[in-house]
């Protein structure tokens, strides 16, 4: 990925509206659950951070350092959320952790499909065993999103797979990542509709960085501002 802004939003710009439009719709949960307009802002985030690691699984070099980073603190997150709440609940680091795996398990089995019969059951069955093992659990626990929230990410690198050639790679992955957008909206409902305002936003993302490593400030990002929401509503 390059660091070069050259016109549009590059990633830490579309990342940091997102991280504002989440922090507004935990606000929106926790302290004024009578505001619904800022519930609706909320549903810019996900999509967003969804989006966004899927272009992270793609540029990384180190795969599985990634996905440990947002496991370990999505579930250092559940730890604290279990202590507090008493309940098992996958937050949305848990969501994106799963994402990774099936989006590493659909890359695993795309480098087989030219491997002859055996290197396509193999790269199947991969693939389907890592979708039925979200399957699973999503529906032994609480997984933010879903099974649907999880697999969004895996529309856009699918799309860009299936249209190679045909159309822009960067095109082929919007389309398909606003397919599944829609799938996931139609299957949550509600103000979850809105979500869709997102793909503007997406369109504008120029495909670089950004100057600045704000890779670390959007890991804690997601903690600290739940931890003040958290504060702010027990003293009131």
């Amino acid at each position: 990925m390059h660091n070069d802004e050259t016109g549009g939003l590059s990633q830490n710009q579309i990342k940091l509206i997102a991280a504002a439009a989440m922090a507004i719709d935990h606000v929106g949960t926790e302290l004024l659950p009578q505001y619904v307009l800022l519930r609706i802002i909320g549903r810019l985030a996900f999509p967003v951070f969804a989006y966004c690691i899927a272009e992270g699984s793609r540029y990384t070099r180190h795969p599985a350092k990634y996905l440990a980073r947002l496991a370990v603190m999505g579930l250092a997150c559940m730890a604290v959320y279990y202590f507090y709440a008493g309940a098992v609940y996958g937050n949305v680091l848990i969501t994106f952790s799963l994402s990774l795996g099936v989006l590493y398990a659909f890359r695993f089995a795309r480098s087989r499909w030219t491997q002859g019969a055996r290197g396509r059951v193999t790269g199947a069955a991969v693939l389907l065993g890592s979708l039925c093992v979200v399957a699973a659990l999503c529906a032994v626990m609480t997984v933010d999103y879903g099974f649907w929230g999880v697999v969004l990410p895996l529309w856009a690198e699918a799309a860009a797979y299936l249209l190679d050639g045909r159309i822009p790679p960067e095109r082929a992955r919007l389309a398909g990542f606003a397919a599944g957008l829609v799938v996931l909206s139609w299957q949550i409902g509600g103000i979850q509709w809105y979500s869709l305002l997102t793909l503007p936003l997406l369109a504008a993302y120029n495909g670089t960085r950004g100057k600045h490593q704000l890779g670390r400030f959007f890991y804690w990002f997601y903690p600290a501002h739940l931890l003040v929401i958290g504060l702010i509503a027990m003293l009131l």
